[in-house]
């Protein structure tokens, strides 16, 4: 039996490794490195349960406590979480929609579970049933997807470039007055780094400043950030802007057809410099805009990390909108379906 999960833990594992060297900014590296921790927790149990050590038998009850506990608790564990850090957001940002989606997300759990308590299942009709049954399936659907798709941010944060890059895109953001904002200047700042250690080894790359200007700002946000580099000692000739994009897609297509120019045909290495959490949709926009590359991310505040991760799940979603949409459709109808042939049963 031991054989068997072995081998198929060490199949999963060159399976992992192949599918984040080909595409890390794919959920299937997330998927399978979840499978893998999910089977070597179970082998662990099953170890655990037939050795009869004192050792083994504490570390199977603790096991299985936090089991339950997550089973039981958990839930509401995750409610005072978002609620807490949605003080915390409230105490430190502006109160827009973007920075309540972990006080949305707790409000519509508590929601949930006070409606259910007032819903007697083994009394609805069928097709109630089935709906509820729907509901239930989404939700425990996409808080599975949600997890995966944390996952693989991570998995891509985990990215180690090489020093030997001809340019570095920097993405843009919202601009203050003409000025940075924290977030802006760590994405310039994480790319100043890493220009400067591939500098200290040979030829630095070329950084190129992407964005352009909103209907409230000033300047572009490629010409603020240049005048920030600038001020922190990076040469104009090894800078380039692109200062028309207003979007990530725009960011990535419109810095290929400039990195195209400079090179003049030639081949060339590029990466590009974004906040931690942005980091998987940013390398997505980048496969289409035909970049393979893949990123640096600047450290982004505990605090803010929530809402910022739902923010990006939630474009993720609206990027793949058709097939999700597919996707809840037929499950609703499948529900309905099923439902009304359940009614005319009884």
């Amino acid at each position: 039996m031991l054989f068997w999960i072995n081998g198929l833990l060490l199949f999963s594992l060159c399976m992992f490794i192949i599918s984040y060297k080909v595409n890390r900014t794919s959920l299937i590296p997330s998927f399978i490195l979840t499978f893998m921790i999910l089977l070597s927790a179970g082998e662990l149990l099953h170890l655990l349960y037939y050795n009869y050590s004192v050792v083994a038998r504490w570390l199977l009850v603790l096991m299985l406590l936090s089991l339950l506990f997550i089973i039981l608790f958990g839930v509401y564990v995750l409610i005072t979480f978002l609620l807490l850090n949605t003080i915390s957001v409230f105490k430190k940002e502006k109160r827009t929609l973007a920075n309540c989606l972990t006080l949305v997300l707790a409000i519509a759990i508590i929601g949930y579970l006070i409606s259910m308590q007032f819903i007697n299942m083994e009394k609805v009709q069928p097709i109630i049933y089935m709906l509820l049954f729907w509901i239930r399936g989404m939700i425990f659907f996409y808080f599975a997807h949600i997890t995966q798709y944390m996952t693989a941010t991570v998995l891509c944060s985990l990215s180690r470039p090489k020093k030997k890059q001809n340019y570095i895109i920097i993405n843009g953001a919202w601009i203050k007055n003409g000025r940075l904002t924290p977030l802006v200047a760590g994405r310039v700042e994480k790319a100043i780094k890493f220009y400067r250690e591939q500098k200290e080894k040979g030829k630095p790359p070329k950084l190129i400043f992407s964005g352009g200007k909103g209907d409230d700002e000033s300047i572009s946000e490629a010409e603020a950030m240049a005048a920030y580099a600038k001020e922190r000692g990076i040469p104009e000739n090894d800078m380039l802007l692109e200062s028309k994009s207003v979007s990530t897609l725009e960011n990535m297509r419109f810095s290929k057809t400039i990195m195209d120019e400079d090179s003049k045909g030639n081949p060339y290495n590029a990466i590009y410099a974004t906040s931690s959490y942005h980091l998987l949709r940013t390398g997505i926009y980048a496969r289409k805009a035909g970049l393979k590359i893949c990123g640096i991310g600047s450290k982004t505040a505990f605090y803010y990390l929530p809402n910022a991760l739902l923010r990006e799940y939630i474009a993720y979603i609206v990027m793949h909108w058709k097939i999700n949409a597919a996707f809840l459709a037929l499950g609703l109808l499948s529900s309905c379906v099923i439902g009304i042939l359940a009614s005319m049963a009884v």
